[in-house]
């Protein structure tokens, strides 16, 4: 069941309409423009107003929206995974795809280059120079398809920063102590190896109480993994277990920061991370199964830190 409109996370354009009255002292009743928004919107938007001005005063509003729009209008590549870059090239003309792996900056340029067998050969590049201007226009029309953000906000979900603050091996341990708290909630301790039963004895201790109908839904999501092993081998078991915990928070975020955040992970990983992030497919009540998933990220947060894999404080409130 999807939240109610009231309660879902203001989108980042709304967020900056607001802020913009803020910055410059008008009233958003007092434009012309404000009563041509729905009864409900303008309800959304002015039950949020007050917080917002609580939060920034004029001249600070007027910062925030100097740097969201810094951040957004040129997106960070060393933000961005090379599989992004990968799959919106393939649709591309041979002559834009050539163009860009030539001359995209790093990390983006070397893992195009490694990606495609139909890279440039670099002394032709370097004997028949593009036109810088077309060059430009090609570079940036290429990255217009990706969303820009500040590294930190902090109105951030904890899934949002946990994130940006992790590296590809980060997320796959992020994604393993995900399962492996679904596992140690159900108490499954024969679906790991040896090796991962101390690490569920560990978890368990962060973890809430048992519900049965959340261990009934843990048993029936690892049982079809299990069904799906027999045609298509599951290297990691517990990491497959917590995409769907990661889609499920990630459905909660604002929708133009949870497309910044799923940059960051490889493209099929972001991919499959869709079918687990429509709220019309929750199996439980979107209230309950959310506070669920949120202690599965808390206890594993919790055993990464414990093992000195993560350093919780890159995941604290900016406060």
């Amino acid at each position: 069941m999807p939240a109610p409109e009231t309660d879902r996370p203001l989108s980042a354009a709304d967020e900056a309409l607001l802020l913009a009255f803020l910055a410059f002292g008008k009233r958003p009743e007092d434009d012309p423009a404000w009563h041509r928004l729905s009864e409900s919107w303008r309800s959304r938007l002015e039950e949020a107003l007050p917080t917002l001005a609580y939060r920034f005063p004029p001249a600070s509003a007027r910062d925030r929206l100097a740097h969201e729009h810094a951040a957004e209008a040129r997106p960070d590549l060393f933000r961005i995974h090379p599989s992004w870059w990968v799959r919106a090239l393939r649709k591309e003309s041979p002559s834009i795809r050539q163009t860009v792996i030539a001359f995209a900056p790093d990390p983006v340029g070397p893992a195009l280059r490694r990606a495609f067998a139909d890279a440039p050969d670099p002394e032709v590049v370097a004997t028949y120079p593009p036109d810088p201007e077309a060059l430009d226009w090609v570079l940036t029309l290429a990255g217009e398809r990706f969303v820009g953000g500040p590294i930190r906000r902090d109105d951030d979900p904890p899934i949002v920063r946990v994130i940006a603050a992790l590296d590809a091996r980060g997320y796959a341990r992020i994604l393993t102590a995900l399962g492996l708290a679904k596992l140690a909630y159900a108490e499954q301790y024969d679906a790991v190896r040896a090796r991962d039963r101390t690490r569920l004895q560990t978890l368990r201790a962060s973890l809430p109480g048992p519900r049965p109908e959340l261990v009934d839904l843990a048993i029936a999501e690892l049982a079809a993994l299990r069904v799906e092993a027999r045609d298509n081998p599951v290297h990691n078991l517990p990491a497959r277990l917590g995409l769907g915990s990661l889609g499920r928070l990630l459905s909660e975020v604002e929708p133009h920061r949870a497309r910044w955040a799923l940059q960051h992970l490889p493209y099929q990983i972001a991919r499959n991370l869709h079918k687990f992030m429509n709220p019309e497919t929750f199996p439980l009540p979107s209230a309950d199964l959310m506070a669920w998933e949120a202690s599965l990220l808390r206890a594993a947060i919790v055993l990464l830190a414990r093992e000195g894999r993560i350093d919780p404080l890159i995941l604290a409130e900016p406060s």
